[in-house]
This record gives structure tokens, sequence and C-alpha cells, in this order.
């Protein structure tokens, strides 16, 4: 009996101090989820498209809770706002408040037989008026639109996890199907938020409106691998790679788009009317297959390179099939440090209560101050591809744009400025696509608003368009500026020490050319 009873003491004792054990990891735990979702917090203040409207913390021994309210920040987006139909810009308009429930421990997931240790496991929810959350059933029923589960493992990195579930929707009446596959996101990434890898899928999407038309895409996939370099720039790379796009659509589409004002919010510049392209989509037929993206950043010493490709194998507008397509693009010997401390002193301007002629001069002024250096050690820009193949034919281009022993001072020589660049490039297309750019170009330029009453005649613009443009060839190939043979135009150019050679022959350049001299007349009369 005594040793039944010491038994109980001792089991109880060691219930007990495991408890106290397990309790007092959690505290810890507490302290330390509490210190990576600030940073967390932090990195998402430090964006500029957002504002923090409110953010509140509140720990616990065993679960903690974090409220915060965001808005986008009106001051850099609001112009752009402004352009958008009535009934979207509410919808940009409002804010967004989601909360953080947190679980920490050893074992946080317990209760979810879930036995995998960790810091904490935070489950997110977000708070939606009772208009959104019945639009949201409609697709998803009782499931939740979104789920968000971030894991903090014990060495201070974690695993998050979002996902949309799947769902089948039906229009009877209206004809309207859609079927989203679902979406799944997962981010491993290590103490610091420094290092992580991404990966993200969407098996595809299918809409049919009934007689409009039909529009799908599947087999979208992201992945990302990001490190910190050694001078803090960030390296690794991404890729995106999507199976098909595919649009049917039946019904002409009306456009009318105001570029000069979006020329203006840009860039302050009133450029008039004319570039304002208006008329109408008309029923067509697009398949996209096999887009690829990928980009590479690696280092060597202080200096950074990166390589980008884009690639398709088939994009086909109604009868027209182009591809494959191959873009192979290179920036090398780019200033590390420089790259840091210019990335750091844009993201430190204020936005708020600047005008936006007053911002646009702050940013010009930062990347003069912050950003020369790049230009001071000899960067290197690349096109090691360009390859399309059209029905008219094939373009394709190669070329290099270097900047060799630039100082400050050159800024104030715009002759000794151009000196310090050499370029080269090979180039080649048919002679139907660049007829077609012309005509096209031709017609923005001659073409007034189709609300007029007085159009121009397209026919006679199109044909005086070509007519120069075969004058203009007959004119470059006769001076040797440029090869034709069978239907493609090709040439190469070779810009040097301020020499600039086409297709192997010197070319003047404007402040190149030899004076006129004056006439008899004028001479005399002086």
């Amino acid at each position: 009996m005594n040793v039944n009873k010491q038994h109980l003491k001792l089991a109880a004792a060691g219930i007990a101090g495991a408890f106290v054990l397990y309790s007092g990891f959690a505290y810890w735990a507490g302290i330390k989820a509490e210190e990576t979702l600030a940073e967390q917090h932090r990195m998402i203040a430090a964006m500029s498209v957002f504002t923090v409207k409110s953010h509140q913390y509140e720990r616990g021994w065993f679960s903690s809770e974090e409220t915060t309210e965001l808005a986008l920040n009106q001051q850099l987006l609001g112009p752009y706002i402004g352009l958008l139909p009535e009934n979207l810009r509410p919808l940009l308009g409002g804010t967004l408040r989601y909360r953080h429930q947190v679980r920490h421990g050893l074992l946080p997931g317990l209760f979810d037989m879930d036995l995998r240790p960790a810091r904490a496991i935070v489950r997110t929810e977000f708070d939606m008026s009772d208009a959104t959350r019945k639009t949201l059933q409609r697709f998803f029923g009782d499931a939740p639109p979104i789920t968000v589960v971030n894991r903090l493992g014990l060495t201070g990195g974690g695993e998050l996890a979002v996902s949309i579930p799947t769902f089948d929707y039906e229009e009877t009446l209206a004809g309207v199907k859609m079927n989203w596959k679902g979406f799944d996101l997962k981010v491993n990434y290590q103490a610091g938020y420094k290092e992580y890898h991404v990966e993200s899928t969407s098996p595809g999407f299918t809409l049919e409106a009934g007689p409009k038309g039909r529009f799908a895409f599947d087999s979208v996939k992201y992945l990302s691998e990001v490190r910190p370099g050694s001078s803090g720039v960030k390296l690794g790379s991404s890729e995106l790679t999507v199976g098909d796009i595919k649009l049917n659509w039946n019904e002409a589409i009306p456009y009318s788009i105001k570029l000069n004002e979006l020329i203006y919010l840009v860039g302050r510049v009133r450029v008039g009317e004319f570039i304002n392209p208006s008329g109408e989509f008309r029923p067509s037929n697009v398949g996209l297959s096999k887009l690829k993206y990928q980009i590479v950043t690696s280092e060597q010493d202080d200096f950074v390179n990166t390589r980008g490709k884009l690639d398709f194998e088939r994009f086909a507008y109604n009868d027209s099939v182009y591809g494959p397509f191959k873009l192979d693009i290179s920036a090398n010997h780019l200033h590390g440090p420089t790259l840091v401390k210019l990335d750091d002193a844009l993201g430190k301007l204020p936005f708020q209560g600047l005008e936006p002629a007053q911002l646009r001069k702050k940013y010009l002024d930062t990347i003069v101050k912050e950003g020369l250096p790049l230009l001071q050690n000899d960067p290197k820009l690349m096109v090691n591809a360009f390859y399309l193949k059209m029905p008219s034919g094939v373009a394709q281009a190669s070329g290099s744009l270097a900047l060799k022993g630039f100082q400050q001072s050159d800024l104030k020589n715009t002759l000794l400025f151009l000196k310090r660049f050499t370029a080269q490039a090979n180039i080649e297309l048919p002679q139907q696509t660049l007829e077609n750019l012309v005509v096209a170009q031709a017609r923005n330029l001659f073409t007034v608003d189709a609300s007029a009453e007085e159009q121009p005649n397209l026919e006679e613009i199109d044909a005086l368009a070509r007519s120069l443009l075969s004058a203009q060839l007959d004119e470059w190939a006769a001076q040797k500026l440029i090869r034709r043979e069978g239907g493609q135009i090709s040439t190469s150019l070779l810009f040097n020490e301020g020499i600039l050679k086409v297709n192997n022959h010197n070319v003047a350049l404007p402040w190149q050319e030899p004076e006129e001299p004056a006439p008899a007349e004028a001479s005399a009369a002086q």
C-alpha cells in the first residue's frame, strides 16, 4: 500500500514537473512568437502601399491574439484609383482587418491532433461584412474562403501555408458556370525572414459566360528561393510556369483609354488628346501555351548579376499563330552596396503630405544622390537572345549596352558622357511586320476621336505610310545600311567612342554633321 502511495506521489510530482516545464516553455514561446510576429508586422507596415490604422497585441500564457487594420495608401494610389470605374473604387477605399489567433507551447497543435513540436501556431481570421460573407457563401458554401496557418518553428523560422478551396458555381438562367480548382501557397522561411522558399500552385479555372464566351487557364505554378548576399542584396531564383490560357469571346468589347491622363499622373506632362485610343476588341479566339518566366540573381564579390528568361511555345490570335518565342536578357556588374542603399533610401521616402510633383522630385534627387555608383562601376546590359516566329517571318535580335569609365563630372558634358557608352546590336525582322508597325503608328497619329463627325480615310493613310516606308527602305538599301533578302530586313549597329556604324558603314550623328557653307550671295554681302 505504501509502495502504491509512493508511486502515486512520484507520478503526481512528475506530472506537476512536466506541467511546470511545459508552462515555462509556453511562456517563453509566447515571448518569441510575439517577437516573430512583431517583425512580420514591421515588414507589412514598411510597405508603401499600406497604412496601418490600428494594431494591437495581447499576449497570454498559452495563447495570444493580434489584431491589425490596414488601409490602402490613398496619398500614393489615390490618383490612380480615380481612373477606375466607379463601381470598383469602393473596393480599394475600405480597410482590411485581420486577427491572428496564436497558440504557443511545445505542442501548440495538440488539440488538432498535430503532434509536431513548434513555438506556436498562428491562425488568421479575416473580418468581413455580412454582404461580403453572403457573396462568398454562394461560391464556397460553409467552407472558409481562405485558410492561413503560420507555424513558428523551434529555431526561429517557420512555415506559412495559405489555401483557397475548390468550388463549382452555376447560374442556370444566365448560363454562367465557374469551376475553380483551388490554390495552395507554402512559404518556408528562416529566422528574420531573410531566407525563404516559396511554392504556389493553382491547378486551373474555367469561366463559361453563356453565349458571350469562355475563359480558362490551367497548371499555374510559382517557385522562388531567396537568400541574402554578402552585400545585402537578395539573391536566388524565381520561376513561373503556365500550362495553357484560352479566351473565346463572341461579343465585341468597346474600349476608351485616356492615356494622356495616365502620362500626366506619371510624368506631369500634358500630351493632348490624340494619343487616347478608342474602339473595340472584336470577337476573338486567343490561346497561349507553355508560358515560362525565370529570373536568377547571383553575386561575385561586391557585384550582382541577374538574368531573366521568358518564353512560350505558341500564341494564337484568331487565325494568326506566333511562336515559339524566346527572350533572354542580363544585367551584369551592378554594384551591390549601391543597390542596397538606393532601395533603402527610396523605401524611407515619406508619402504623407506630399504633392505628386514633390514626391517625384524626391525620387529623382534620391536616385541621383544614391544611384551614381551604379554608373561608376561599369554596368553592362545584354540581350542574349530574342526570337519570335511570326506568320510573316522571324524576328530576332541580340546586343549589349555597356558603360565604362564614367565619372560624375561627365554629366556636365553630354558628348563626353555618350562616349563612355559602347553598344552593339544585330537585328532581323520581316518587312511586313515593319510595315504593319508603321501603318498602325500612322493611324494613331492621324485618327481623331471616334466620336468626331469627320473621320479620315484610313485607306489613304495606309497607302501613304506604305509609300513613305518603301521609299525610305530603298534609300537605306542603296546606302548599304540594311540588307533585304526573302522578305526579311536585317542590319547591325555598333556605337563605340562616339562613332556609330550601321551595317559596317559609318553614320554621322547630328553633332558630327559638317556645317553647310553660307550661300555665295550672303558671303559676297559680308
